[in-house]
Formats: C-alpha cells, sequence, structure tokens
C-alpha cells in the first residue's frame, strides 16, 4: 500500500461513522449521536420526580456541546436548574426557554436546526401547557418523538418514519383504534420502572443504559 492510501486509510478509521448511536437515559430521554452532532431528549429531568426514572451522572454520556430537545417545562422532562454547569443549548417550547440564559437558546419555531439535525416542531396537547412534539430529520433518517400528549392524531399523521418514539399510553391507544404507527421501529420511553409494555405494534423496550444504531440513509424522497 502507497502513501496516499494509507494516509486515506487512517482519515477514514479516524473519521466519525455515519449513522447515529442512540443510548435511553430514563423517562424520554435518549442521548443520539453521529460522532459530531449530540442531541438528548427531554434531559436533564429531574431525577425520579413523580415516581419515574432516576439516574446518575455517571451514567450519562458526554454532553459537551450538545443540545437538548425539550418537549414541554414538567420537571420529570426538564430541571432548569440542572443546566447550570453544562454547556448545553436549548430546542424547546418558549416557556421552557425563558428559564435558561438567552445564549442557551435556539429561536424556537416551525422548522429549527441543530448541527446535522433538522426538527421540526408540532403543537400537541398536553396538560393545558405549551408542549411540542418533534420530527428531527438527521443523517436521511426521520426520527419522531411524542413527548408526553394523549392524543395520536399528530402521530398518526406521520409517514415515512425511521423510528418513533412513543409512550406507553399512545401506543395502547393506536392500538385499541385498530391504526398502524407508520415506522420501522416502534421506541416505547417514559415507561415506569418495571413496567411491563404490552407486546403491541412491534414495540421495543430499552432498559436504562441500553440503546441501539441506525445507519445512515440517502433522504427519503
Amino acid at each position: 500500500m502507497d502513501l496516499l492510501a494509507l494516509c486515506l486509510a487512517a482519515a477514514a478509521a479516524a473519521a466519525p461513522s455515519r449513522g447515529l448511536e442512540f443510548r435511553f437515559l430514563g423517562n424520554m430521554a435518549f442521548h443520539i449521536t453521529d460522532g459530531r452532532t449530540t442531541l438528548v431528549t427531554d434531559f436533564p429531568y429531574r431525577s425520579g420526580y413523580s415516581g419515574y426514572m432516576t439516574w446518575r451522572p455517571a451514567d450519562v454520556p458526554p454532553l459537551a456541546g450538545a443540545a437538548a430537545l425539550i418537549t414541554h417545562g414538567h420537571p420529570d422532562h426538564f430541571e432548569p436548574s440542572l443546566v447550570e454547569g453544562t454547556d448545553l443549548t436549548l430546542l424547546a417550547p418558549p416557556d421552557v426557554l425563558r428559564t435558561v440564559p438567552q445564549a442557551r437558546r435556539v429561536p424556537f419555531g416551525p422548522h429549527m436546526r441543530f448541527g446535522g439535525a433538522e426538527v421540526e416542531a408540532f403543537a400537541t396537547p398536553h396538560a393545558r401547557l405549551d408542549h411540542y412534539s418533534y420530527r428531527v430529520t438527521w443523517l436521511g433518517r426521520r426520527l419522531y418523538f411524542t413527548g408526553d400528549t394523549e392524543s395520536t392524531d399528530q402521530l398518526l399523521a406521520m409517514t415515512g418514519l425511521d423510528v418513533a418514539f412513543v409512550s406507553p399510553w399512545l401506543l395502547r391507544a393506536v392500538a385499541r383504534q385498530g391504526r398502524r404507527i407508520d415506522a420501522r421501529r416502534v421506541v416505547v420511553y417514559h415507561q415506569e420502572k418495571g413496567e411491563v409494555v404490552p407486546d403491541l405494534l412491534g414495540r421495543v423496550v430499552y432498559g436504562q443504559g441500553e440503546g441501539f444504531r441506525l445507519e445512515a440513509a440517502t433522504p427519503h424522497p
């Protein structure tokens, strides 16, 4: 092998892999990275709030330069005081953004971007407060995060998803309606610790610290 080939091989080995790595942190929190951009969903939350999952800092992968994608301001999804001492950037509803310094905010709108991730926000009902579900397009993959909404309407309007992250109550609601979720993989999140989630619609349930990998894809038509 000549010097040029060796250099190209070394560069390829050092370059971030073209895929997304997902790790479940608890509640509705996933750590997602492509090696360049890192996004965490509904995190940092107040550990153990309302009887939901606890977490320890030692169990959280590095968040340097990361963004937090927040569906709403309930403490089991976001705790403002825990942002202090981090450099997290927030993509979140306006009432949540107001709890952090201006420098930490991505201006909220129907279309947002952070690094390689394009984010679309959809207003969905939950507990009479600002709540948004999100479709994230990243490396040609389409990811959808329901958050805590009780309505299945926006979820069922989504098509061509690679992964739908869905609460246990929405999973049951869709099954009761005799409908299906148009996603290659349906991941349940915000289950209680030890909760047995019914085996509906081909759902996958991860324990804390577990996860999966999704290879990059060409953009959907």
